[in-house]
Parts: structure tokens; sequence; C-alpha cells
């Protein structure tokens, strides 16, 4: 299913270049219309028991994706003429670049010289466009792709927290200049995707379940070596997990510090 994300201007960085010594006014935007690791809006509004938040984990879109995509860079979404700014299609005519980055990804247009893009140049200068946002599709029932994990945080109303990592793209359509965060939100958090998302993290919980039950048949039926030789390597696991969470939170703490700081 096709799915929007927004990313607020203060995320995504989204300005107009600054023109050059002897310049012409500058009609170049840049920006990162995909960050890693920034919690979206809640998907689950409905939900008397959960809020449930996305993070985009690093290799979202892997490079293998990017190259064989058609990306626009357009208007709220709109694939209407007048509201296309730019394209990249992995080709030498692309007047939209793409750069996967270790912190997500950027992007820059030289805007063309339409009515549209005119009146998308001025409102940035002005300070009327909200952010970026981009569009996008997944695998939600593979676990490789998306995984569902409980944190131990609590809302204000004492539902339960949940973090929804989307580890890899299926799909990439477009990237956006957005005028209303309240639009974009309200694309996302529809009813069937709010649903849907509450029986993938039922069916998850199951699944976790069985394998729980299947592992302690088997531990009861290996032996002293077998069970010292699973011993081991649940530790190595575990070793790995405890490396790549602290590799994160270590990044996490370096973007802040270069935002906050720099």
């Amino acid at each position: 299913m096709k799915q929007t994300r927004f990313i607020p201007i203060g995320v995504c960085g989204l300005k107009v270049r600054e023109a050059g010594e002897g310049e012409q006014e500058s009609r170049t935007v840049i920006g990162m219309p995909i960050v890693y690791g920034v919690r979206s809006v809640n998907l689950t509004p409905y939900s008397e028991d959960r809020e449930v938040y996305e993070v985009l984990e690093p290799g979202f879109i892997s490079p293998e994706l990017l190259q064989r995509s058609d990306v626009i860079l357009n208007l709220n979404h709109s694939n209407l003429v007048p509201d296309v700014l730019g394209r990249y299609r992995n080709s030498e005519r692309d007047t939209l670049a793409l750069e996967l980055l270790p912190q997500g990804m950027s992007c820059r247009c030289d805007l063309p010289h339409t009515n549209n893009a005119n009146d998308t140049l001025e409102l940035m200068k002005r300070g009327d466009i909200t952010g970026m946002s981009f569009a996008f599709s997944d695998n939600s029932r593979d676990r490789e792709s998306v995984e569902y994990e409980q944190t131990n945080e609590r809302s204000a109303d004492g539902k339960e927290i949940w973090i929804r990592h989307v580890k890899r793209a299926a799909g990439f359509y477009d990237v956006s200049i957005v005028t209303h965060p309240a639009y974009e939100q309200t694309m996302v958090v529809t009813r069937e995707f709010a649903d849907e998302i509450m029986r993938d993290i039922d069916a998850q919980i199951d699944a976790i379940k069985r394998e729980i039950d299947f592992n302690a048949q088997k531990q009861r039926e290996e032996t002293p070596e077998e069970k010292k030789a699973r011993e081991e390597r649940e530790l190595e696991e575990q070793a790995e997990k405890a490396r790549v969470m602290m590799t994160q939170r270590l990044r996490s703490q370096r973007r802040h510090l270069e935002e906050n700081f720099k």
C-alpha cells in the first residue's frame, strides 16, 4: 500500500540555496526528505490500547531500490503537470538529484521557470512552507522489512507505546514540498491503515509466542552439549544486538549535538 510521511522543515532543512557572489538569484532547493531515527505521528489514534510510532532505519531506501525508481519532486504529492518540479530516473536527463546518506536522503533540484515553481520559491523565502514529505510502500508482513517493538514507555492515558521499525522500503515514488502538515497526517492515519498495523502487531506477538513454545519444547529435548552450544550462541547474539543498539544511540546523540551546536 502506498503511504506518505511528513518531515517538518526544522528536520528536513528545506531551503533555497544561497547564490554565490556574482551569481543570479538562486533557484536551487535542497533538503532532506527522508531522515532516519525520527518518530512519526501516532499511527493508531483509534486504538484504545496502543500508540504506534514509526521510525525509519538506516538502509530504508537501498541503493538498488533508488537506482530502479522513478521519483518525482512535486507539490503536495500532486502529479499534475503544473505541480511537477523535477524528476529522478537514474539517467543523464535527471532534473532531481537524490543522494543516500548515513542519516537519510538528501535532494537537490534547480526549479523550472514555471508559475508554480516561482510561487514555491517565493513561499519558501517567506517561510510559508512547512516541510517535505515522501511516498513509499513497504512489506509489512516481512519482519526483515518491518518489525514492531514494544517499549517500556506509556502514554499519558496509560496506553502501550510501540515502535514500527521500517527497515526496507518496497517502493519509492515521490518527494514533495508540502504546505499543510495536518493534511499529511490525515493521509497517514486512516482507520484502515491503523487497523492493519494492529493486526500486524498481533500477528507478530502470536509468532513470537509460537517461537517461544517451540524453543521451550526443543530445549526440553536437547542434550547438555547442545544446551551449552545454544547458550553460547544466544550470548553472542545478545552481545551483537547490544553493539548495534549502542552504535545507533551514539549516532543519534551525535546528530543531536551537531544539530544543536553547529
